[in-house]
């Protein structure tokens, strides 16, 4: 009589494989938690660089005072162009906020022809540490530094 051999795992291999799996998920889920707040909070910096930029241009363009508020204990900003009218409103994710006082700017502000009122320097607070940007008189640069 002829045996056919059967190919397949055993319960014992299964198991082994499903713990290797779960393993190695405990390991990466909060490698992967930290990596999506680190990208969310650069994107949240990014967005207020490029709205300090557009509020800029935007007084250049209309020859009206722009300003960006911080409020909501810094946990989001607004643009006002002209200095009564709300252009759009951000929020920083969790963890994130600006920081005020001490020499730090709460407030940007463009004069009609695009140059800035208080050149200074706002930090923003992230759960990866202080992200300072500076704003220089000259040309309306706008610095972004670690601290």
């Amino acid at each position: 009589m002829t045996t056919k051999r059967q190919a397949g795992f055993t319960f014992l291999e299964l198991l082994l494989v499903l713990s290797v799996v779960v393993v190695l998920t405990a390991v990466i889920l909060p490698i992967g938690d930290r990596w999506i707040q680190k990208q969310s909070e650069d994107e949240a910096l990014h967005a207020l660089v490029a709205t300090i930029h557009h509020a800029q241009a935007y007084a250049i363009a209309n020859n009206v005072a722009t300003t960006i508020k911080f409020h909501n204990s810094g946990r989001s900003y607004s643009l006002f162009a002209p200095l009564s009218v709300t252009q759009s409103t951000t929020h920083f994710p969790e963890g994130m906020y600006g920081v005020s006082g001490n020499h730090r700017t709460s407030v940007v502000e463009f004069h009609p022809n695009g140059h800035i009122i208080n050149p200074g320097t706002v930090i923003v607070r992230t759960t990866n540490g202080d992200k300072r940007i500076t704003l220089q008189l000259e040309h309306g640069r706008v610095l972004v530094h670690d601290q």
